[in-house]
């Protein structure tokens, strides 16, 4: 496991915390990042108030990340250990469906993985 450190709403409508956490091990397909710069949006400030319903807490709000890449995995090939990199609202599709071969995985049929 790795361990971890961000900044959490521990219940709906608290300040932001230092708080310690752990993520899995980098996988085959999986880029590390060491997160320099995150952004804050609308949709994680109602995430952390629980505006919506539905939120858990502690809650690590930030999304939208730019940083360095620490490791990649083993299949990886196009992403180098010290360069940029940024991610934004969703990381992975299908890629195999309609929409993915058309360039719009946002509307992927299986289902994309959101930040």
């Amino acid at each position: 496991m790795l361990s971890t450190r961000g900044y959490a709403a521990m219940t709906a409508k608290a300040a932001l915390q230092s708080f310690s956490f752990e993520r899995r091990e980098v996988g085959p397909h999986d880029v590390l990042i060491t997160i320099t710069h995150c952004g804050i949006c609308h949709s994680d400030i109602h995430q952390a108030r629980d505006e919506w319903g539905g939120s858990i807490s502690p809650m690590v709000p930030g999304h939208e990340i730019v940083g360095t890449v620490t490791q990649v995995g083993s299949t990886v090939k196009t992403i180098k250990v010290g360069e940029r990199a940024g991610v934004g609202c969703f990381v992975d599709s299908c890629r195999t469906c309609p929409a993915c071969r058309e360039g719009s995985e946002q509307y992927c049929e299986a289902g994309v993985l959101l930040t």
